[in-house]
């Protein structure tokens, strides 16, 4: 499914996009989250301050952000109907 991602992005390219997509699989957490700092957050300010400083509205991190939230929100739905919750009436 990632491969036909990518390939469709090659055949159909966006238009004015800041760099080209990729993926990175990882199956360790601590992995994912210095990906995230690295590849995400770190660019995004620095291309917000280049915004600010041109008189721009910065909104690359705050974009991050929003989507993030809703990654993890989305992710704990699909856990919690499989997590083995056990309920205690006292």
């Amino acid at each position: 499914m990632i491969e036909t991602g990518l390939k469709l992005t090659e055949e159909v390219p966006f238009n004015s996009i800041l760099w080209k997509p990729s993926t990175i699989i990882t199956k360790y957490q601590a992995w994912y989250y210095v990906n995230v700092i690295f590849l995400h957050l770190i660019p995004g300010l620095l291309i917000d301050g280049l915004l600010k400083l041109s008189g721009n509205k910065p909104l690359y991190v705050n974009i991050h952000c929003i989507i993030y939230v809703h990654v993890y929100i989305l992710l704990m739905m699909l856990y919690l109907p499989v997590a083995d919750i056990k309920f205690q009436i006292k």
